[in-house]
């Protein structure tokens, strides 16, 4: 992305930011805001965000805003050549204030007030349902309900992985978000090792129907490093371009929870699947250390999250406990739904689906993961991979970066702040994780032996 204009990291130009009223009014509001905050995350399935603005001419009640405006909305970064990936515009499909905050005065003759806003779909999926069947792929169904103009009558991009099975599913009077949740839950990827991991997520570039694993294959989309020193240009002054890259601040999330994901099915599950036809039950174990190569994960070549150590006194790894995490269900596997002689369609699927998926889902939110707030810009979106370089804290190693900490980051979750009071600056906080590290972890495990006597005491 070209950055020949920038002046300083974090700069930022409001091109068009208007409200259109239930009266027919529409407002340039440009010089009222104080504040925008605008939120994305990979499991959230649209955007939202608030606007506080300082307000002369009291429009809450003369405009008057009642919670049902359109917001038209286009900022980006200073760029030699602005284009969809690098902007965030609603000008051609408008957010929707749906809240009026708490208003209060600001000086003798001002007021000042915040506004909660979605995107139109997300007004949509509130007013609609699906009530009719599908047949074929079901990234081909999401396709359909995103774009018909009785469910979400979506515009904006989608982002699409094609799905590798087919299926036959009735929606019985459901929300189209929750239609679209059904359908992550019996899909495989075509492309990346039949992954079940599916994520159903708005950006401000698009909506995305997505696996993990496909967000773990990307290319990295931008580094930060910490305690970057400024760098001066061939003019003699501080790079805003290097200081793009530079993290203001870093923080590791505390995840480490064994109990916890192991109740979640994380390092081991088995699922009871009985079959109502043939009258018979079958029980599938999922093995997170055993299937670890099936996934793609961020670290390139990276080793697990768990050490693969034996417990002495076991004999067993962490994830050969199948036990931790039981799911039932139930099928009808014979023959009598084909319609041709070869049954194109799946049934539910869930044997190669629901644990793998579940475990890949817990990966990701009990993985490593770190909050970094650093200089904003409008080209990164929730989803992208980032390369973290975190300096060495310890004073037993002698490289310069955390090699634990250090990698590729999806980054799951972001909140742009354009702040224009005092010096206007935007701001990115992310939330970033990854589900491998680059260094395996030890696997001699602790060597110990239950020595004590055991005692029953009858009081």
């Amino acid at each position: 992305m070209a950055r020949g204009d920038l002046q300083f990291a974090g700069e930022f130009l409001v091109q068009r930011a208007e409200l259109l009223t239930a009266s027919g009014t529409a407002y340039d509001i440009r010089q009222l805001i104080q504040s925008i905050n605008i939120y994305e995350d990979i499991f959230s399935t649209a955007v939202s965000g608030d606007i506080v603005l300082k307000d002369t001419n009291n429009m809450v009640a003369n405009g008057p805003i009642v919670g049902e405006e359109r917001l038209l909305l286009k900022i980006h970064t200073p760029q030699a050549n602005p284009n969809e990936d690098s902007v965030i515009d609603y000008t051609d499909t408008p957010l929707i204030l749906y809240r009026v905050n708490l208003v209060t005065g600001e000086g003798e003759n001002a007021l000042l007030y915040s506004l909660n806003f979605t995107t139109q779909e997300a007004i949509r999926n509130q007013t609609s349902r699906v009530s009719q069947s599908y047949r074929g792929q079901p990234s081909e169904i999401v396709e359909k309900i995103v774009r018909d103009k009785n469910y979400l009558d979506s515009t904006r991009r989608l982002f699409l992985e094609e799905t590798a099975n087919n299926t036959m599913v009735l929606f019985p009077n459901i929300k189209p978000f929750m239609a679209i949740n059904h359908l992550k839950k019996i899909s495989n990827s075509k492309q990346y090792n039949q992954s079940p991991a599916w994520l159903f997520y708005e950006t401000c570039k698009g909506f995305h129907f997505r696996t993990l694993d496909g967000l773990a294959s990307q290319e990295t989309k931008w580094e930060f490093e910490e305690n970057i020193p400024n760098t001066l240009d061939e003019k003699g002054v501080i790079s805003a371009e290097k200081n793009l890259h530079t993290m203001n601040s870093f923080s590791i999330q505390p995840t480490r929870d064994t109990i916890y994901n192991m109740s979640e099915g994380l390092y081991s599950s088995k699922l009871r699947v009985h079959d109502l036809y043939n009258k018979s039950v079958k029980d599938y174990d999922y093995n997170y250390l055993d299937s670890f190569a099936n996934d793609i994960h961020t670290e390139t070549n990276g080793s697990p999250i768990v050490s693969d150590s034996i417990d002495s006194s076991t004999g067993k790894r962490l994830s050969d406990h199948s036990d931790t995490k039981l799911f039932v269900s139930t099928t009808s596997s014979g023959k009598h739904f084909y319609e041709t002689q070869d049954y194109p369609y799946q049934s539910d699927n869930l044997e190669n689906t629901l644990q793998r998926g579940k475990s890949r889902v817990q990966q990701f939110e009990k993985g490593v993961k770190v909050q970094v707030q650093a200089p904003g810009q409008t080209y990164i979106q929730a989803g992208d991979i980032i390369q973290l370089k975190v300096g060495q804290t310890s004073a037993t190693s002698t490289g310069k970066y955390d090699m634990q900490h250090s990698g590729r980051y999806v980054l799951t979750a972001l909140r742009h702040q354009f702040n224009l009071t005092g010096d206007p600056r935007h701001t990115i906080y992310m939330e970033a994780t990854k589900d491998s590290l680059i260094e395996q972890l030890p696997s001699s495990g602790a060597q110990y032996s239950n020595n004590g006597s055991a005692q029953t005491v009858t009081t």
